[in-house]
């Protein structure tokens, strides 16, 4: 099992990909997860970089991303950030949110293949 410390460390990779092309299009967190896209974008960032870290899939993933989400937000006892996990896990079969999940998961690949391709789906899906 990989301690707390470890997974903070991966949880912050991910909210400094999504927050930076959040702030670039001027939005907050509350305001964008509101899509599904990009409630998808977001999970995909996180499931990604488990995968990358290769933690499990079960425990280690959820509370990767359980993580993720409650530190995109100034205040992580929000209920609002809880609530956005909680939507993650029940639009799952949603197609608009496993499209958002494959960019966010295809960004961060491509990102850890090659640091000169930043992850930008995001920006771009939020400025059309």
């Amino acid at each position: 099992m990989a301690d707390a410390d470890r997974l903070g460390k991966i949880a912050s990779i991910g909210q400094d990909l999504i927050t930076t092309q959040l702030t670039m299009a001027m939005q907050t967190p509350s305001q964008a997860l509101e899509g599904t896209w990009v409630l998808g974008y977001c999970f995909g960032i996180f499931d990604a970089l488990a995968q990358q870290a290769d933690l499990d899939a079960g425990a280690e993933g959820s509370s990767l991303i359980t993580l993720g989400f409650l530190g995109l937000f100034a205040d992580p006892t929000d209920p609002e950030a809880a609530a956005f996990i909680r939507r993650s896990l029940d639009s799952q079969d949603n197609p608009r949110f496993q499209e958002g999940a494959a960019a966010g998961g295809t960004d961060v690949f491509a990102w850890v293949a090659d640091r000169a391709k930043v992850p930008n789906a995001l920006f771009e899906h939020l400025t059309r």
